[in-house]
């Protein structure tokens, strides 16, 4: 039996010189997959095949909580679409709903952007518009740790696929803020990439000064960070440009340096990069207007067999009629007009289908967004309503004042509350104007125009209402008493001057404030009388009726009496400052 109790006695301390050992062991554990986390977070920037790799090995950990293992598969998403890896839609809205709820703002962002890149990746692209805008949506910009360089991306995104679907304005605007996020982040190359990227769009708009001017700056911005290929190739768009307006000599220059260093155009065998075959169009061009036929021959041939291209097929048969119109071959002429005419209703038809297809998907995402803005809209309007309800019942409580005594405190007391509520329903005004303004600033115009009318309306009624509410604090306390209501009422409709009783009534009133009180025993009678009278606001003619006294009596007391509270001379307006600033 000693044995027995000997060894569970020895158990339980055994089992309790375990538990803080098992639970240092977690703790050390839930740190080091910390540690481990952190650690591919930094990889998957400079080395996502290494961070995948670690990521793969941690997700079998056991002792990690739902909370690190969510952030791992978050960090897994992202290193997986930074590898151009499919993922699926379903898995990624599964963590943007625990993020949505769970995360802070740069992780709401990331979740949303990855869901976002994922459609975009299965070219669906009003899904895709709509979580890139989410995500736009969900960054918290105040915020120094924001993460400025994950917003530029969502906003190069949200340019680029605008742009594909016939939204030029909006895609400059989403551009423009994909420049303004990187600049923030620090991100210098991608920030003059997205200004460089601007000569897409404004080529599309025919802003053809515009799209020369950005690509000489951008270029130039290249070039001093040390990008010397990113420069030569922003000249690809300005080299076109001025191609088609037979500007040769102009363009010489930048097509040397094209060539030269863009790292796009093997100079050795005249061969350029596949997707950008129409550099062989530009270099015929060139030879022919310096009739220089054979070359331009030998460049719009390879243009036309390397490429199934229509749109470089069309390019070519130009290129060649325009060459045989100039050696008179008008057979080859005919036969490369009917080649550029056949290529040129190629390359329409394919660009219809592809229209109908943007359009089609813009239509969708343009109901998607519809569907969206009416629900603000009717939420909008249940505020409003709201708001003039309240301040009709508030209208209706004001003008019921004054009735009686006991009515006026508990008016005050009801209006306390009711600045309140009033307080409460401008902050939410203010927070829903605030949500409205982060909403895509492509919204129609029409929206706009009734936010900001319906917003001057809520200041209008702000500043109104809180002029009211500042009339009636200021008013003297003592205004509402009985015995200030009579003694007014006698000063402006009769000639009688106080009776005792209401001189009594009076002193009594002001029995318990200090700043007069006090000189009660050290004044007569009429000064102190003339006191009160003045800080209750009445005239001086009022002061001849009540006091029986003569107005210069009374303008004398004034100055007498100023000097004799303050110390210094004056005239009765001064005096009449000083006692109604106590």
């Amino acid at each position: 039996m000693k044995r027995i109790i000997t060894n569970i006695t020895g158990g339980l301390l055994l089992a309790v010189s375990i538990v803080p050992t098992l639970l240092s062991v977690v703790s050390c554990g839930q740190q080091a997959a910390d540690r481990d986390i952190a650690a591919a977070d930094s990889l998957s920037e400079v080395a996502p095949q290494r961070a995948m790799t670690l990521i793969d090995s941690l997700e079998g950990e056991s002792t990690m909580n739902k909370s690190r293992h969510m952030k791992l598969l978050l960090l897994k998403a992202k290193v997986r679409n930074k590898l151009a890896m499919p993922m699926s839609t379903d898995s990624l809205k599964y963590i943007a709903d625990y993020f949505d709820k769970n995360g802070d703002s740069n992780e709401r962002m990331l979740a949303y952007y990855i869901l976002g890149c994922a459609y975009f990746d299965g070219k669906e692209a009003p899904m895709a518009l709509q979580y890139f805008h989410e995500a736009a949506a969900k960054a918290d910009t105040t915020d120094s740790s924001c993460d400025f360089k994950n917003l530029s991306r969502i906003y190069t995104f949200l340019g680029e696929i605008l742009y594909k679907h016939l939204s030029p304005e909006n895609a400059l605007i989403a551009q423009k803020q994909a420049i303004k996020y990187a600049k923030l982040a620090k991100d210098t190359l991608n920030a003059i990439c997205g200004y460089q990227r601007l000569t897409e769009t404004y080529y599309y708009l025919g802003k053809y000064d515009s799209v020369i001017s950005i690509s000489d700056k951008s270029s130039k911005l290249f070039r001093k960070y040390g990008y010397i290929n990113y420069a030569a190739s922003s000249y690809g768009i300005p080299i076109f440009i001025m191609v088609e307006n037979g500007e040769t000599n102009k363009v010489k220059p930048y097509l040397r340096i094209y060539e030269k260093e863009s790292g796009l155009y093997d100079t050795k065998v005249n061969k350029v990069k596949k997707g950008h075959e129409i550099h062989y169009y530009i270099k015929g061009m060139c030879y022919l207007n310096e009739n220089k036929f054979d070359s331009a021959e030998y460049f719009f041939r390879k243009e036309l067999n390397e490429t199934s291209d229509y749109n470089n097929h069309q390019a070519a048969a130009k290129g060649l009629y325009m060459l045989y119109k100039k050696r008179c071959n008008n057979d080859s002429v005919t036969k490369y007009a009917e080649m550029w005419n056949a290529a040129t209703d190629s390359a329409y038809a394919q660009m219809s289908t592809e229209h109908l297809q943007q359009m089609q998907a813009m239509y969708n995402y343009n109901r998607y967004r519809q569907t969206a803005e009416e629900a603000e809209k009717d939420a909008l309007r249940t505020k409003y309503i709201s708001i003039i309800i309240i301040m009709a019942i508030m209208a209706a409580a004001i003008g019921g004042a004054l009735a009686v005594r006991t009515y006026i405190m508990r008016k005050r007391r009801a209006r306390v509350n009711e600045i309140k509520e009033y307080k409460r329903k401008i902050n939410e005004l203010e927070t829903s104007r605030a949500e409205l303004e982060s909403i895509n600033s492509g919204l129609n115009a029409e929206v706009n125009r009734m936010i900001e009318e319906k917003t001057k309306k809520i200041d209008i009624l702000k500043t109104e209402y809180e002029k009211n509410f500042n009339n009636v604090k200021d008013k003297d306390l003592f205004e509402c008493e009985p015995i200030v209501i009579q003694i007014r009422w006698k000063a402006r409709k009769t000639t009688k001057p106080m009776d005792k009783d209401e001189i009594s009534r009076l002193k009594e009133l002001f029995k318990d404030y200090r700043p007069l009180s006090n000189w009660e025993n050290t004044l007569n009678n009429n000064e102190y009388l003339i006191c009160l009278l003045v800080r209750l606001d009445f005239v001086p003619a009022e002061i001849c009726i009540l006091t029986d006294l003569s107005s210069s009596n009374i303008s004398n007391i004034r100055k007498r009496l100023l000097e004799k509270m303050t110390g210094r001379e004056g005239s009765p307006k001064d005096f009449d400052k000083y006692i109604k600033s106590l």
